[in-house]
């Protein structure tokens, strides 16, 4: 049996400097492998700060926000790319857009109209066990198209709030509506644009231009809708609820509590409908889908609206702006110096031999996998520029390779492999054979869904 690393007598921590000796470590024996051709100096360079910084990012030995900034910099100061290339991600809609989605999603949720709106999808679905599942359903739709990747806080609040009532305690019937509601926060961006797919198209754009509007995206993905209904209706099996669980009266109760909806409440459904029809309507102004959050954030904050205040700007998560611009940094240096072309050459002979199917079950592999060691998002930062060329090499439409990689990062088995499902954990009423067998079944279902759904459909539409 193992034990666990504690702190010294001294107080230090003994397992922040094993991590340390990781993070310094390994870059530092990356530096003493042979170039070659292919292997350059500045690609080794580049292995080694973006190493480094992955590792802090991963192991949280300092507050994010730091090597956001230094990692950039870093790359300024070796000369691995002038500055204008560093930080041509602020150049892009995607860091702004994620400002804009926290903002908006920080002031509809102060003004109370993301309560209102679950409170009501509850009681519409009557309050049973499996009606709060799928109500939990119909909220992640609605929030994910007002909220777009914000959506997650507020569910982990209000399925937490829903245990707590029913006072359900660490249950399968606990762990089945929390994890209803991690599903129901993340599953819709598989169908509606946002900012962490967003993510993926700016990094894939430095090797080849994806251009895509709100509607071609929510075609693209029209039957994750099914694989969002399966995993609930999963969920309703394998969490089965040995309880008589009905909660109408009580979330009833809470509503009439609300009152009748406010004026701030109209003010915030105005512009949520305004940025809807934005969103719509995108082949016909050509306008990026990301300007329309900033705008519609800023717009709660203009005379005749004015339902933003200070404190909303102050709730912004900031650091994860910084964080985003800083991965999406790492695709920029990586495509100038030639990372995707190395990486490509060395893959493209045994995807092409293989065909399109086989090389996108490959890429999911990869992405899911590489969660065990890596967060999402140092995996879309390491892996969407190389394998984006692989698709240009081999003659593929990026487009399906740059799905199966959102798909392969949200397939986990352990809760520390994704932190936006970790919130949902960190509650403490998910038993952790409870969190592993769920997550296990979702990631053999995902793979399957992909290959008999997903790769046909891609097909019918002409993008495979």
């Amino acid at each position: 049996m193992t034990t666990a690393l504690a702190p010294s007598p001294q107080g230090i921590d003994r397992k922040k400097i094993i991590y340390w000796i990781l993070t310094i470590g390994l870059p530092i024996l990356v530096m003493f492998v042979p170039v070659n051709e292919a292997f350059t100096p500045q690609i080794r360079l580049f292995v080694a700060i973006t190493l480094c910084a992955i590792l802090i990012f991963a192991f949280e030995t300092m507050d994010g926000l730091i090597p956001s900034v230094l990692l950039p910099v870093a790359y300024v100061m070796v000369n691995l790319a002038p500055a204008n290339v560093v930080f041509s991600p602020w150049s892009l809609y995607i860091p702004w857009m994620f400002m804009g989605g926290m903002l908006m999603a920080n002031v509809l949720d102060g003004i109370g109209i993301l309560k209102r709106i679950a409170y009501w999808c509850i009681i519409k679905t009557g309050g049973t066990y499996n009606g709060i599942l799928y109500g939990i359903l119909v909220i992640g739709i609605i929030l994910n198209l007002m909220i777009p990747s914000s959506a997650i806080i507020p569910l982990a609040a209000f399925t937490y709030g829903i245990c707590k009532a029913l006072d359900l305690g660490p249950s399968k019937e606990a762990a089945g509506i929390m994890i209803a509601g991690c599903f129901a926060s993340l599953f819709p961006m598989f169908f509606f644009y946002n900012p962490n797919m967003a993510i993926i198209f700016g990094l894939a754009a430095q090797v080849t231009k994806v251009s895509l509007s709100w509607v071609q995206y929510f075609i693209h993905g029209l039957p994750f809708i099914l694989w969002y209904v399966l995993m609930i209706f999963v969920i309703s099996k394998v969490f089965k609820s040995d309880k008589q669980i009905d909660c109408k009266d009580l979330i009833t109760e809470e509503y009439k509590k609300l009152g009748k909806i406010t004026k701030q409440e109209k003010k915030g459904l105005f512009v949520s409908l305004l940025l809807f029809i934005f969103l719509v309507t995108g082949n016909i102004h050509h306008i990026e889908v990301g300007w329309g959050f900033v705008f519609a954030a800023c717009l709660m904050y203009f005379p005749g609206i004015n339902i933003g205040t200070n404190e909303y700007v102050k709730k912004t998560n900031f650091p994860m702006v910084f964080f985003v611009t800083a991965c999406m940094s790492i695709g920029s240096v990586a495509n100038v110096i030639g990372v995707g072309k190395v990486v490509a050459n060395a893959l493209v002979p045994t995807m092409a031999s293989q065909g399109p199917l086989v090389t996108l079950i490959l890429i999911w592999l990869l992405c899911a996998g590489s969660n065990f060691l890596l967060t999402p998002l140092a995996i879309m930062a390491t892996f969407t520029v190389p394998l984006t060329q692989v698709a240009v090499n081999l003659g593929m439409n990026p487009l399906p390779v740059l799905y199966t990689i959102f798909q392969g990062i949200d397939q986990i088995i352990m809760p520390y492999e994704y932190a936006l499902v970790l919130i949902f954990f960190s509650f403490g009423l998910i038993r952790l054979k409870d969190f592993i067998k769920i997550f296990s079944l979702k990631m053999v279902l995902n793979l399957v869904f992909l290959v008999v759904v997903m790769y046909p459909y891609w097909k019918l539409l002409g993008l495979i």
